[in-house]
Order: structure tokens, then C-alpha cells, then sequence
């Protein structure tokens, strides 16, 4: 929503949200995780592991790229 309220620049996106770096690569892959714990499905908590190192990572390099 912050992102839509703002300038929609790349800066916006990447911002912090209570204290959660890149929230919006972030929150999705821990709501998988947390999604595969409750129902107790071991292959999602193994793609939610997988996607999290991915998605994360790729998000917070890009970050580092914009902020040079």
C-alpha cells in the first residue's frame, strides 16, 4: 500500500517496514512458511526455504545495486 500512496520509485519498494528489510519479498515467502508449519506439509516448509533464500536474496542485491 505505501508503495501505491508514494512516488512508485524503486527506493519505496525496498523500504523497510516495521523493521523488516524488503517486507514486500520478505512477508510473502514467512506467510508460505508459516502457512506449511500450521498445515504440517513438509514440501511447502522445504519450498518456502528454497524460495526464501532466492526471492530474498535476489530482492536485497537488488537493493544494494539502486543504493550504489
Amino acid at each position: 500500500m505505501r508503495y501505491f500512496r508514494s512516488g512508485r520509485t524503486l527506493r519505496d519498494f525496498y523500504r523497510p517496514l516495521l523493521g523488516i528489510p524488503v517486507a514486500g519479498a520478505t512477508l510473502p515467502v514467512l506467510a508460505l512458511l508459516a502457512l506449511g508449519i500450521y498445515g504440517r506439509v513438509i514440501w511447502m516448509v522445504l519450498a518456502a526455504l528454497v524460495l526464501g533464500v532466492g526471492h530474498i536474496g535476489i530482492h536485497l542485491q537488488h537493493r544494494r545495486e539502486g543504493e550504489g
